[in-house]
């Protein structure tokens, strides 16, 4: 549905996509900003989880889909505990990472993307996080292979990061990759 008026055009395909797929609806919001306030990554986000449901009603997708908002969040679900219209904000943000994702949209993360493909490939592999490992790799993707050695160093010395990985992989987490896998399919 579009409306028109005074030059102004709303185009709500973004939102019933939305619905769709997560089964939220983000004209419940009300821009109350008790998302926003409870946020522990906004300041690093181009826009609070307000604005970007904002965004998605009006149909900004451009705005929506570019921002690094959805690559920022933390999935923490503060956001959706906050929400006094219950709509699970954080399950919005991962619809949109998979319309984002599908449609091939680049936006400027700041290696949060590539910091989070490292970061699933790695739990898939060993089944928790390898904090060495997945700095090193990030490092070396964004061309700074040197880059946290001397820190990571101490730390490694004081016995806050361990030199090799710990394998945790299970089979209840090997499962959720092959759907994963398939879903993607």
């Amino acid at each position: 549905m579009k409306i028109e008026e005074k030059n102004i055009e709303v185009d709500f395909a973004l939102a019933e996509e939305i619905r769709n797929r997560s089964g939220e609806n983000v004209f419940l919001c009300y821009q109350c900003k008790k998302c926003a306030a409870g946020c522990p990554n906004r300041k690093f986000m181009d826009s609070t989880p307000t604005e970007l449901m904002r965004k998605v009603q009006l149909g900004m997708v451009d705005d929506a889909m570019k921002d690094n908002t959805i690559w920022y969040c933390l999935s923490c679900q503060t956001c959706s505990a906050r929400c006094p219209q219950d709509i699970d904000i954080a399950h919005v943000v991962d619809t949109l990472k998979i319309i984002v994702q599908e449609k091939g949209v680049k936006a400027d993360t700041k290696n949060a993307r590539l910091f989070n493909g490292i970061w699933m490939k790695m739990l898939r592999f060993t089944g928790r996080i390898y904090e060495v490992g997945l700095t090193a790799m990030l490092n070396v993707f964004t061309g700074n292979p040197f880059k946290d050695m001397m820190l990571g160093k101490k730390m490694i010395l004081k016995g806050k990061l361990k030199l090799m990985p710990s394998f945790k992989r299970t089979s209840e987490m090997i499962k959720m990759f092959k759907r994963a896998k398939n879903l993607k399919k």
